[in-house]
């Protein structure tokens, strides 16, 4: 399949943000001179951070579905079941065996069924994209006006998750948060469907105007509010700001950008455990900010360079198994001319 630049640039921007905010918590918030960067940052694009790559996801549902839906189901199984049962054997091993240092201690029955159940730290996303995959296959034949608002509803009105259950896991709201994406990736499948020219779209300047403006009143929502609103209650605004950021992927001319977006799935599994053990083996201790500068800057380095280390590995046939039970296509070298 042909590359698609903006579609993987997409990819590429959100991955980044997730891996940005995962570098600020690895330092508990004080990243030195970039602190009030990295906390504006990270509010600016929580609404959206993980909407961009369900948006995504979302696109390619109906080429998906065209070639029927045995061989839809075998791909999502192998592209997304798979690596959810590898990452979570890992995420959750590890828990486990060093469930004694960790600072709020869960017992092994905890941590599995906190994953199985789709509150695992970095699973779940996977968890919730394969019930996308399967759930689109009917709720896309509803309309719109039915879908959209159901969803942002029964994000808003669904409880959390009782937290001595043994669902429990570091965010109980994770059901509602699923709920949340969703619309994202409906957005995606509605528009391929209704065979619109997203780059186009994204650059006409009506929409893109709008565009601005919701995400503009969503960023003053987030960053003046005492109390952040539920994120379902942004959905509108949040949907409505999805334009710009495929006009920003369209215009983007980034060689990381674009790397991290083609391995979306090796940076996004294997990033957090980077940065696990950076947290736990660094100890760079002093009041001084620009320490903090450092130790920041070298959880975000570190953060990088793991997945792109296991890419140059996959590039050479090693650790394929750890992502996927497709087998790697060959890419045809073009001779320089």
């Amino acid at each position: 399949m042909k590359r698609i630049t903006w579609v993987d640039n997409l990819r590429g921007m959100s991955v980044l943000a997730v891996i940005l905010l995962h570098s600020t918590i690895a330092v508990k918030g004080d990243a030195g001179h970039f602190t009030g960067l990295t906390d504006t940052l990270n509010q600016l694009l929580a609404p959206v951070r993980l909407g961009l790559m369900f948006f995504v996801s979302g696109l390619f549902v109906d080429a998906g579905l065209k070639k029927g839906f045995g061989p839809f189901i075998n791909n999502k199984v192998k592209s997304i079941l798979y690596p959810f049962v590898v990452w979570t054997l890992v995420y959750g091993g590890l828990k486990i065996a060093f469930s004694s240092m960790a600072n709020t201690p869960q017992s092994p029955l905890n941590i599995i069924m906190m994953h199985l159940s789709g509150g695992g730290d970095i699973t779940w996303f996977l968890h919730s994209l394969f019930l996308f995959f399967i759930a689109i296959v009917v709720i896309r034949q509803l309309p719109p006006y039915i879908v959209l608002p159901a969803f942002m509803l029964a994000s808003y009105l669904m409880p959390a998750i009782d937290a001595t259950t043994i669902f429990s896991s570091f965010d109980n709201t994770h059901i509602n948060k699923s709920l949340y994406l969703f619309v994202f990736f409906y957005l995606g499948d509605l528009l391929v469907r209704k065979q619109a020219d997203i780059p186009r779209l994204a650059q006409n300047g009506t929409i893109l105007g709008l565009s601005v403006i919701s995400f503009v009143l969503l960023s003053t929502l987030n960053l003046t509010m005492a109390e952040p609103l539920k994120q379902a209650l942004l959905s509108p605004l949040a949907l409505m700001s999805v334009p710009l950021f495929v006009w920003v992927a369209v215009k983007l001319n980034s060689r990381v950008v674009y790397y991290v977006g083609v391995n979306s799935i090796v940076f996004y599994l294997s990033h957090y455990l980077a940065i696990q053990f950076f947290s736990k083996i660094v100890k760079l201790n002093g009041s001084s900010p620009w320490i903090h500068d450092v130790k920041f800057v070298l959880a975000f380095l570190t953060a990088l360079a793991m997945p792109w280390t296991l890419c140059l590995m996959r590039q050479r046939g090693w650790f394929n198994f750890l992502f996927s039970l497709k087998q790697p296509k060959q890419v045809a070298r073009v001779k320089t001319v």
